[in-house]
């Protein structure tokens, strides 16, 4: 312990001038202009948002910071009226005043979480049903809620078990999730590429971390998804269209370089992938990530 002040003392003596500022000379600022640097300790990944920056929790009302979009129309993944300065700085002032700030429920996304351990982990766990206790429970759900419903009619009941290629109940079929697994399996690469194992998903194999979950989504999956859905392809060609859409975006949101393009691109099809994941899997909800999602051009822009 005592090695660890003497090392991190330089570093905190310098951040201890940073925070009573200093002078530096600026573009805008040629005469130089005062500057101040905190900083804020965070516990990564509790979720790694409970950050002291303008974000409403998720289950906010007013859950986004960019638009004004109520938390019940996060469905629609569709954006709102955007928010003036002014009542952003309206806002901000009245946070600042209040006598209590619950910091936890304010937080904001990036990439990383966001996306890579958010929209990915979802779309794996819950729409393509690797999570097998949350299909277990969705199906004896969907068994008794069939059993307690005597007005349902027969075209009611059909329609509830519409399948859509090699979605079952709403999920993936258990021959396509094993398929997938076993072609990852054999899937070789290179020094450097973090290995996924075939039994990815499970909790006896532990949580994958967001590098996992983006190299997955950018390196395994591209080289199989091909090869398990082309056998039935007229009957796949949603799922194929929506895991592309799915996979272009990825690839966009790791870019180390992103232009204008590239952004718009990103926007272009994830409004793809949501329209198609609502036929293909309609019994899922849309989380809160999927409305941020919509925000990440512009944050890669940043």
């Amino acid at each position: 312990m005592l090695t660890t002040n003497n090392v991190l003392r330089p570093l905190v003596d310098e951040l201890l001038k940073l925070n009573e500022g200093i002078k530096i000379i600026t573009p805008i600022y040629p005469h130089r202009c005062k500057v101040f640097v905190r900083l804020v300790s965070l516990i990564g990944d509790i979720v790694a948002t409970h950050k002291v920056s303008g974000f409403m929790s998720h289950s906010a009302r007013k859950f986004c910071s960019w638009w004004d979009i109520n938390h019940d129309e996060r469905g629609k993944c569709k954006l709102g009226d955007l928010c003036h300065g002014n009542q952003v700085l309206s806002l901000s002032g009245r946070w600042k005043s209040t006598e209590s700030k619950a910091s936890l429920h304010c937080v904001t996304l990036r990439v990383m979480h966001n996306w890579y351990k958010g929209v990915l982990q979802h779309h794996l766990r819950f729409w393509w049903g690797f999570d097998s206790a949350f299909v277990k429970e969705v199906l004896i759900d969907n068994e008794r809620s069939e059993a307690d419903s005597d007005t349902m009619d027969i075209d009611d009941y059909e329609s509830s078990n519409e399948e859509i290629g090699e979605v079952k109940n709403g999920f993936l079929s258990n021959n396509m999730k094993n398929k997938i697994r076993t072609k990852i399996g054999e899937v070789i690469v290179p020094k450097g590429v973090t290995c996924i194992t075939s039994q990815f998903g499970e909790a006896a194999n532990g949580k994958l971390k967001a590098s996992e979950w983006r190299v997955l989504f950018s390196v395994y999956i591209p080289l199989v998804f091909l090869d398990c859905f082309l056998e039935n392809e007229p009957h796949n060609i949603l799922i194929l269209v929506n895991t592309g859409a799915l996979l272009q975006c990825t690839e966009i949101a790791g870019a180390k370089t992103i232009t204008k393009d590239d952004a718009a691109l990103f926007s272009q099809q994830y409004e793809l992938y949501q329209s198609t994941a609502n036929e293909i899997y309609p019994r899922i909800k849309v989380m809160p990530n999927h409305h941020y999602s919509m925000h990440i051009p512009d944050q890669l822009m940043c």
